[in-house]
């Protein structure tokens, strides 16, 4: 059940946006700034202010503008200099009514431009918190990279930005790849090994994949393998995203061999509207790039690479066909420390001794619901439905998981038990089935 995460509307924003002198600084003069993020299902996810607001964003190397997605749970936003505009969605006639605001305030720390051209986009589709888990208010990615050499440690969770002119940090031990642009966009060429072929790929190199790489299939030697399975690989504009998922020999990076990659072939109809096939071959996701330390210099044209401490981590995915999404909140009563008097009070000639006090609080967790099973895995089999509200799994109550540590659980062993109570409507039913290994 890994979080799979496409995001492909920025596509359609490419033309809309060119290079501008518009930009980011470092506030008070300083040569650097560093902003810690939280890793969710290998995405990065940072906080910032929009004009004043409190917001979460997805920092993303394969967009080419800043979007707002998300804004349920903002008060208010004051967008500046706002213009409504029409877009169309990937492969549809369907039009997708969005704002274009100009000269916005945006602050991450210490950074900041105070010229930020956004868009806020209206699409019920367009909302990835639910599949992560937590709050995913925009995405943000060439407007910010533009500026700076930015240096992104996986490892310990930080992304550091600095002055290109004043950047001084040794490289040793780094290894350099060239990056090519195309609508503000890095790619970079690479090597695979798809059974006995070999291919030279140009791929986007795009951290607002959860996956590990995913394969157009149009070119010859881009083929998918005989083991493979049908399903969801993620969620687009325009809906889900379907293909095959199976597993690759070898992906070269710049001299780092990965092997047995877990890599994903989406349908043609899926990325219809990705048709770059002359200049792209697929995606290098974040499943892949966590486990390198990375240095990019968009200026220069340049991605270092070191390879950290998840460098070996076996490449997991889902055996369990099940694709769950946070669908609220429940309220959970809890019962703090017992309360007790010291002594006892006398009243007269009545001795009085006081009860124990029980302190009790309500707090909101976080639930979850099934919201796709793959046709034919363990969890179909089982007789696990869309709808199906998870209660319990292996006994623990799923409000006390994480959706990471749920996914994790989903990806880990072959033949791994997995006990679930779930809610049905107004049932409550008990479902075991152990975990297959297809790849």
């Amino acid at each position: 059940m890994l979080i799979k995460y496409l995001f492909v509307l920025l596509f359609f924003f490419s033309s809309l946006s060119g290079y501008c002198q518009k930009g980011f600084i470092i506030e008070k003069g300083k040569r650097s700034a560093k902003i810690k993020f939280e890793l969710v299902n290998n995405l990065i996810i940072v906080p910032v202010e929009l004009n004043g607001q409190k917001l979460s964003f997805l920092l993303d190397t394969g967009v080419s503008t800043t979007m707002l997605l998300n804004l349920e749970e903002v008060d208010s936003l004051d967008l500046k200099e706002a213009q409504k505009i029409n877009l169309r969605g990937l492969g549809g006639e369907e039009v997708i009514e969005a704002y274009k605001s100009e000269n916005n305030v945006l602050k991450m720390g210490s950074i900041i431009s105070k010229d930020l051209e956004v868009y806020l986009i209206f699409s019920e589709g367009v909302n990835f918190s639910p599949r992560l888990g937590v709050p995913v208010n925009g995405i943000i990615g060439y407007d910010l990279f533009k500026d700076f050499i930015v240096e992104i440690n996986y490892s310990r969770s930080f992304f550091k930005v600095h002055e290109p002119s004043q950047f001084n940090k040794r490289l040793s031990g780094y290894k350099e790849m060239q990056l090519r642009f195309f609508q503000n966009k890095p790619y970079i060429k690479s090597n695979v090994q798809i059974e006995d072929k070999q291919a030279d790929v140009t791929l986007l190199i795009d951290n607002g994949l959860g996956d590990a790489i995913w394969l157009f299939n149009e070119k010859e030697d881009i083929k998918v393998p005989e083991k493979s399975f049908d399903d969801l690989l993620g969620l687009g504009l325009m809906g889900d995203v379907t293909g095959k998922r199976s597993r690759i020999s070898s992906l070269d990076l710049g001299g780092y061999v990965l092997r047995e990659v877990s890599a994903a072939f989406p349908d043609s109809l899926s990325v219809k509207g990705l048709r770059l096939f002359e200049l792209r071959n697929g995606s290098i996701g974040s499943e892949v790039l966590r486990r390198f330390n990375m240095v990019f210099d968009y200026q220069a044209e340049r991605l270092y690479l070191r390879k950290n401490r998840f460098f070996d981590d076996p490449f997991n995915y889902d055996m369990s066909g099940i694709t769950l999404e946070h669908s609220g909140f429940v309220i959970i009563e809890k019962y703090g420390p017992v309360w007790e008097p010291d002594g006892v009070f006398n009243e007269g000639d009545v001795v009085l001794f006081p009860e124990r006090q029980v302190q009790k609080n309500f707090e909101l967790k976080q639930s979850f619901i099934i919201v796709n099973i793959r046709e034919g895995s363990p969890s179909d089999k089982a007789g696990l439905k869309v709808g199906d509200e998870l209660l319990k799994i292996n006994g623990r109550d799923v409000y006390n998981y994480t959706l990471k540590e749920i996914t994790s659980l989903f990806s880990s062993e072959d033949g791994k038990l997995i006990k679930l109570k779930i809610n049905r409507g107004i049932e409550s039913l008990k479902i075991e089935f152990r975990l297959e290994k297809v790849l």
